[in-house]
């Protein structure tokens, strides 16, 4: 998964400035930006607990009335048939509260890499080698607990990273959340484009190391099991990893209260043979299999509503 377009050079390269010449900003654009100052400029106000729980409580009441919320429901059926329709509602509920503190986490990430006690680092022991050394990786991860607590990994062990990513559709929120984090991506942002993959290859040879979040939909992608169904998977990191001889680290972070998160890391067994397709898909699969095992720990923390299974899946299994 890269996402979809970006297409900015300037904003790879930490400069801005001219975003709107590059894009028109509507009326609407604006309107919602100003609400998303507010809504940050509200929650600042409160401490960071404060803030998560808030956040947490207006996406319960909100968030099930949306679209999205019946996707999920569907998303989870299909995935885990075998729970009841009380068990479903328990875990989607969780899921809006998760999601909602996330939200509001991520508007205070520096807040929390300041925090000498906010992480608590639970790695494997090849992961810290990893880490710990100045070879580039390949990091995976998925929209699950805190997602975006995981760059702060990167900084602790000084580890430059790129980050590939969805972009925002208002480009003033856009800008607002990769100025946010480029602490933390010190090699920059991109998104799929006609450039991008050129742009990752000179950043890996360059000595960064790229960020992935590999758990959503890519319609081009390969097909491999992911909760028994064959779904379409982005294959872009073990392509990556095959092309460098790059290790992939699989990665993400729960929250053990507000202020505090834990994150859990593990170096992948790949495969590498003389058939590099077959290498590809077979750890494309195991990729997607990581993930599963996690998202069935705790299916709560899991984003459910995205479209991760296309229509035809659904008429398949009905």
């Amino acid at each position: 998964m890269i996402g979809h377009a970006i297409g900015y050079q300037r904003r790879i390269t930490g400069n801005t400035g001219g975003l709107d010449n590059m894009i028109k900003v509507s009326a609407a654009h604006r309107l919602e930006y100003a609400a998303f100052l507010s809504v940050r400029w509200m929650l600042g106000r409160l401490s960071l607990p404060q803030s998560s729980a808030v956040s947490a409580f207006f996406w319960r009441i909100i968030a099930p009335q949306v679209r999205r919320h019946k996707r999920a429901e569907c998303n989870l059926e299909l995935a885990l048939p075998e729970l009841s329709s009380r068990e479903r509602d328990v875990i989607l509920n969780r899921m809006w509260d998760n999601l909602g503190r996330t939200a509001a986490e991520a508007l205070r990430l520096n807040e929390i890499a300041d925090n000498p006690d906010s992480i608590e680092l639970d790695f494997s022991s090849e992961a810290l080698v990893i880490m710990r050394s100045e070879t580039p990786a390949i990091f995976i991860s998925l929209h699950y607990g805190n997602w975006e607590v995981t760059a702060l990994a990167a900084e602790r062990f000084k580890k430059p990273l790129l980050g590939i990513y969805k972009k925002v559709r208002n480009p003033l929120i856009d800008r607002e959340v990769t100025k946010s984090r480029a602490r933390f991506y010190t090699a920059g942002f991109v998104s799929k484009h006609p450039d991008a993959i050129r742009q990752v290859n000179r950043a890996i040879k360059s000595g960064n190391s790229i960020a992935v979040m590999a758990d959503l939909r890519e319609s081009d992608g390969d097909l491999v099991p992911f909760f028994g169904i064959h779904s379409p998977s982005t294959n872009f990191p073990a392509m990556m990893a095959r092309l460098h001889d790059l290790p992939i680290v699989a990665i993400y972070a729960t929250r053990i209260t507000p202020v505090r998160f834990k994150i859990r890391a593990e170096r992948l067994d790949l495969i590498k043979s003389e058939n590099r397709r077959a290498d590809i898909l077979e750890n494309t699969a195991r990729i997607q299999a990581q993930l599963e095992m996690w998202i069935r720990q705790d299916p709560s923390l899991w984003m459910w509503g995205h479209r991760r299974w296309g229509r035809e899946t659904f008429d398949q299994r009905t």
